[in-house]
């Protein structure tokens, strides 16, 4: 009885993990298309992952998705998103803290809460993003 609890407990343990690492390559990959379509300026993207009620803090101030949606417009030629250092962070099995920076001309460190909605959807409910500092020697 001992030797299948072990088992039973291993094979729990093993599944959770495969479980996290699949959603936080689904998070990351959603990042990105984030990302690349603001580049683009085009709001497709944000509309579907934005929460209806997103809370967004900007060197620009406190926004919600329409504020969000209204700032995007296309880079100059040439920009690519280039996202660094993601660390996801799961405070529960529907609810995720996801931080990374990118480089670039307009280098930022980006911190988003993202909430599992019904179905299964992962939508991003509060996001902030700080402007990166280049220290001069």
């Amino acid at each position: 009885m001992h030797r299948t609890s072990i088992a039973i407990g291993t094979l729990l343990l093993v599944f959770a993990a495969g479980a996290g690492a699949t959603d936080t390559d689904d998070l990351i990959a959603l990042d990105k298309q984030w990302g690349e379509s603001g580049v683009k300026g085009d709001p497709t993207v944000a509309t579907k992952l934005l929460s209806d009620k997103v809370v967004s803090v900007t060197e620009n101030g406190v926004r919600g998705k329409q504020g969000e949606l209204a700032d995007m417009e296309p880079a100059a030629a040439g920009t690519r998103y280039e996202p660094t250092d993601y660390k996801v962070t799961f405070v529960n099995p529907n609810t995720a803290i996801m931080t990374h920076g990118t480089k670039g001309a307009e280098a930022h460190h980006s911190l988003h809460v993202l909430s599992r909605e019904k179905g299964g959807q992962w939508l991003i409910v509060a996001t902030s993003t700080t402007p990166a500092v280049v220290m001069k020697k």
